[in-house]
C-alpha cells in the first residue's frame, strides 16, 4: 500500500502500533519530515518521555499545541513557520530562536517539546498527510475487497517494475 509500503513506515507503524485514522496521518508526517522521527520522536516515545499521541508529527500540530497552551494565534504561527522549515536549527538563525524559546517557556510549554522543535528541519502539512493516508485506504480497500480487480490495476501499471520471465518461473 502506497504511504504505508517502505521497510521504513512499516518500522514505525510497528514502534507506533496506531490505533486511529489521527495516528495514521501523524506516521505521515513523521515518515515525511526531515529530522522529525529518526533522532527526535523516536527517542522521545523509546525512552518514555512522552506517549506517541503527545509527539510531533506535522507542521499544524505545533501552531494548535501551542495556541492550546494558551499562546496567541499570530505567535504560534510565526513559530510554527520557524520550526517547519527548519530554522530552528540553523545557526544564522540562533538569535531569533533564542527569542521565541523564551516565549516557549513564558508560555508554558515543555523542554522536550522545544528540544524536538529545534531539531527538525522540514514539516510536512497535516492536510498532504491526511489526504495520503485517505488515498492509502481507498487502495487498501480495493486490496481487500477485490484483489483480483486491485491485482490487474497493480500489474498493468507497474508492469515494467517486474521481470516477467523471473515471474513465470
Amino acid at each position: 500500500i502506497p504511504e504505508f509500503g517502505t521497510s521504513f513506515t512499516i518500522k514505525l507503524v510497528e514502534d507506533t502500533k496506531p490505533t486511529s485514522f489521527a495516528e495514521l496521518v501523524k506516521i505521515s508526517g513523521l515518515s515525511h519530515g526531515t529530522d522529525v522521527w529518526l533522532g527526535n520522536a523516536q527517542e522521545l516515545i523509546k525512552n518514555n518521555i512522552v506517549p506517541f499521541k503527545e509527539v510531533i508529527g506535522c507542521r499544524d500540530d505545533i501552531m494548535v499545541y501551542l495556541m492550546y497552551k494558551g499562546m496567541k494565534p499570530i505567535k504560534a504561527f510565526k513559530i510554527m513557520e520557524f520550526v517547519r522549515k527548519g530554522r530552528a536549527s540553523k545557526p544564522k538563525d540562533k538569535e531569533q530562536w533564542l527569542e521565541y524559546e523564551q516565549d516557549l517557556k513564558e508560555a508554558g510549554i515543555e523542554d522536550w517539546y522545544i528540544d524536538s522543535c529545534r531539531k527538525i528541519k522540514y514539516m510536512f502539512p497535516k492536510a498532504h498527510a491526511a489526504a495520503y493516508v485517505t488515498s492509502a485506504f481507498r487502495i487498501a480497500y480495493y486490496k481487500v475487497h477485490y484483489p483480483a480487480w486491485f491485482y490487474a490495476s497493480w500489474f498493468a501499471t507497474k508492469a515494467t517494475d517486474f521481470d516477467i520471465e523471473t515471474m513465470i518461473k
